[in-house]
């Protein structure tokens, strides 16, 4: 698998630079490279320190999990997450996160993801010092840490410089830069299931979140007019379908291939159909 993982990068930029072709380049505002080596893999500072049954502990956990199967998996060139479990306001490379009135959190700058408690009680999960939908809380972690993936690897470099270029294709590129997390999300917690720690609901509980979360269905239950072109997500479909493609394949550069999803046109079709679904219009066909 490691090698699989050192070419995440290499192919997902070629398939960048086919969408960016002719338009020039620029530099990353964020460097993994200019990022010190952590060692630390969670930050202490929560209101409550790791016990059964408590939210912010059994989050920390997930960190911790994650910082070690992804270690065991990558090889050369790892760098550890610092993951902060906040109650109220937590500190970046990035800026200050405001943990009571924002959502998770990844600062490339110093590898730091930031998961704030508040969030993750909230309607979208639902969890409760009890872990109700702990496996919900696991995968949106799980997916925080996809974006740590793409930056060490030089993903998310390539997407901010290819969005800088293109601005027209800045939201194309984040759909699918976030699919591409939901999927290394679904391969992680594919892992989860063969060593039989998946209990019976667990992915229900992520299919449900998944969608809750997506673009469409967020502007659905706001009660706008869903409007394609500024989705930056994915629509609810797409992202239970990237979990499925990690989960099934455990295939890093399975994931990679939502790039070529995107250079055919078929991710913006995809968000086009579900604006329709949600606008309670008749969906764009993305047979032809």
């Amino acid at each position: 698998m490691r090698d699989s993982f050192r070419l995440i990068a290499a192919a997902s930029a070629a398939a960048l630079a086919l969408t960016v072709a002719g338009c020039g380049s620029s530099d990353s505002a964020s460097s993994p490279d200019a990022a010190a080596d952590t060692t630390a893999a969670v930050d202490t500072t929560a209101s409550e320190s790791s016990a059964e049954g408590n939210l912010a502990g059994f989050m920390k956990d997930v960190g911790a999990e994650l910082n070690d199967f992804w270690a065991a998996n990558w090889g050369d060139g790892w760098k550890t997450a610092v993951v902060k479990v906040p109650e109220d306001g937590a500190q970046t490379a990035c800026g200050t996160i405001d943990a009571a009135n924002s959502g998770p959190a990844y600062c490339g700058d110093d590898n730091t993801m930031v998961l704030p408690v508040a969030f993750f009680r909230d309607k979208l999960v639902s969890a409760d010092d009890n872990l109700s939908n702990d496996a919900a809380v696991a995968a949106v972690i799980g997916h925080e840490f996809g974006h740590h993936l793409q930056t060490i690897g030089g993903l998310g470099e390539a997407v901010s410089a290819a969005q800088a270029d293109n601005p027209e294709a800045a939201n194309l590129l984040s759909v699918a830069n976030e699919l591409h997390a939901d999927c290394l999300m679904g391969l992680w917690m594919s892992s989860v299931d063969d060593e039989k720690r998946l209990e019976p609901g667990d992915l229900d509980e992520v299919l449900t979140t998944l969608e809750k979360i997506g673009d469409d269905k967020l502007s659905a239950d706001a009660g706008v007019e869903a409007d394609a072109s500024t989705f930056d997500h994915g629509t609810a479909e797409q992202r239970q379908t990237w979990f499925g493609v990690g989960f099934e394949t455990k295939d890093p550069e399975a994931c990679s291939k939502v790039f070529d999803d995107m250079n055919d046109g078929t991710l913006e079709q995809e968000l086009q159909a579900g604006a329709d679904s949600a606008n309670g219009g008749a969906a764009t066909d993305t047979t032809g």
